[in-house]
């Protein structure tokens, strides 16, 4: 089957769990109800739904768009308040990753360099490829993230309304009912940003650059109120239905024995960790004068990317939420490097 054709057909399941969750009032329609139904696809029908690969990078594009219209002049003003934070969520992501590779080693028979890359806390897409060079079990690492980042869409929204009271139903319905209003100026010079930022992004080719590139320069346009427009919300939609189903579909190559053998512990670490973002937030907030809600979604250990539609959806804070996963990403990329080789050395030497 053609990649685009195929490619089609999953955004059509995706879109289609998209609209059920959203009739049934259901949290993070677009996100989980196309996650749910391409999932769902894997496991009981012929059909393997893929998007061909630069789609996800699409969406990327606009996703880190999206956020960078959440830097406003007054959340750029109260950026300083969120260092303490910062350092808090680098802390705790070393600790959930010191946490997981015990878990992974120990109870999950892997080896030791596995169970690093299983273990890192986000950042599947820079994970994979340092993973091959390192000769890691790369099917094990991607099932693992891929659990454990099941769990965190799911848990997050039921925490979110736990602790926040917002109804995640009207918040999803709201981006639809309070829309603004089509400006084909303002939205076309933010158009024209996107697009150069995703050339730029490829033209650099380094890990997460489709969403780094375009969140840094419409965060630059929106924090010096040079625009203040928005990305329209068919467009916010279909990125989310595409990060859904690409998530779901990555379950396409693997039975469900391979799943229950990695992926319940990957599931169950998910909720450790969902737990201690949590505590950690409500711990953290009153000290530092912050939210407790948005500090949870900086905290947990998933993709920028999905993580930060979570936020968008629900507008909670998309601009401190992404400035903590971007943290996150560059830490990965600084320090992963440089743990996996000395703990090759260490198997060397042992």
């Amino acid at each position: 089957m053609p990649p685009q054709l195929r490619g089609g057909i999953t955004f059509c399941i995706g879109a289609l769990g998209g609209f059920a969750f959203f009739a049934l009032s259901l949290p993070l329609p677009w996100v989980l109800g196309s996650l749910t139904a391409s999932l769902l696809c894997t496991q009981t029908t012929s059909f393997q739904p893929r998007f061909p690969g630069p789609w996800r990078s699409y969406a990327m594009v606009a996703i880190g768009t999206m956020l960078g219209t959440s830097f406003t002049p007054e959340v750029v003003r109260q950026a300083g308040d969120w260092t303490i934070s910062l350092i808090v969520m680098s802390l705790l992501s070393l600790a959930f990753c010191f946490i997981a590779y015990q878990i992974f080693y120990r109870l999950g028979r892997m080896d030791r360099v596995t169970a690093l890359f299983a273990a890192i806390p986000g950042g599947l897409s820079i994970v994979s490829v340092l993973a091959e060079n390192y000769r890691a079990e790369v099917s094990r690492v991607a099932l693992c993230h891929t659990a454990r980042l099941v769990v965190l869409l799911i848990a997050a929204p039921i925490i979110i309304q736990a602790i926040s009271g917002i109804n995640l139903a009207d918040a999803s319905l709201a981006s639809f009912t309070h829309a603004e209003a089509i400006d084909p100026f303002k939205h076309g010079i933010l158009a024209l940003v996107a697009i150069a930022s995703g050339w730029l992004a490829w033209r650099l080719n380094f890990p997460s650059a489709m969403l780094l590139i375009p969140l840094l320069s419409s965060g630059l346009l929106h924090a010096t109120d040079i625009l203040t427009v928005h990305v329209p919300p068919i467009l916010s939609s279909a990125a989310q239905i595409i990060i859904g189903a690409g998530v779901g579909a990555r379950f396409t190559h693997y039975s469900l024995p391979q799943i229950l053998k990695d992926g319940w512990l990957a599931a169950m670490i998910g909720v450790l960790l969902t737990l201690g973002s949590f505590v950690a937030a409500l711990l953290l907030a009153p000290i530092i004068g912050l939210n407790d809600t948005p500090l949870f979604l900086s905290y947990l250990p998933g993709g920028a990317p999905e993580l930060g539609v979570v936020a968008l959806a629900l507008s909670i804070d998309p601009a401190m939420v992404a400035a903590h996963h971007v943290l996150r990403v560059f830490l990965i990329l600084a320090m992963l490097p440089l743990i996996a080789s000395w703990l090759g050395k260490q198997i060397q030497q042992g």
